[in-house]
């Protein structure tokens, strides 16, 4: 009598823990769009987003270089107050984030003109974006937006874009240190 209740308690706690994990389980593919960015970046298989830039700028460039001041001006104005980052915007539609030395960390883009390096832009469909740059992608939402992202491990950067109503509405390129 005594070995039959240890055995019931034994698969009684065994089926508990099967229907635990299948559940955990269940939820994380269920809820996955909701994670946020690095959890996504850990699971999603790599991309080449290498030669991606905004008019020929490149995320970790320097942005107090003579170069940029050349092109777009001094900007001593943030456009935003974030800790940790300082946001510039460079013209109508290109916004950067620079770090505490000065490097570009982040891109955003809200100019329709201005096209990632395969070709997609503002108002361009998730087809397009999967189209361009393949199926190695993640799905999340936050603010109210789909967010189709790729993730390049070996240059520790990712490009995200945001869609309202099936288009692209704003872009990001983004180093890793981003949160």
């Amino acid at each position: 009598m005594k070995n039959s209740k240890k055995v019931f308690y034994m698969r009684r706690n065994i089926i508990i823990f099967i229907i635990f994990v299948v559940v955990l389980l269940l939820s994380v593919f269920l809820f996955n769009h909701t994670f946020s960015r690095s959890y996504h970046h850990i699971f999603t298989k790599t991309s080449d987003l290498s030669k991606e830039n905004i008019e020929g700028l490149f995320l970790n460039d320097d942005f107090y270089s003579e170069d940029i001041t050349k092109r777009y001006g001094e900007k001593t104005e943030r456009s935003r107050n974030v800790t940790n980052y300082d946001y510039f915007e460079l013209k109508k539609g290109i916004e950067i984030a620079v770090n505490e030395t000065g490097n570009i960390t982040r891109f955003i883009i809200t100019n329709s003109s201005l096209e990632t390096i395969k070709g997609i832009k503002i108002g361009d469909k998730k087809e397009d974006v999967i189209q361009a740059y393949g199926e190695n992608c993640y799905f999340r939402s936050e603010q109210g937006a789909d967010i189709i992202g790729y993730v390049d491990k070996k240059s520790d950067t990712s490009i995200e874009f945001w869609l309202f109503d099936g288009k692209i509405v704003i872009y990001k390129l983004d180093n890793k240190s981003m949160k």
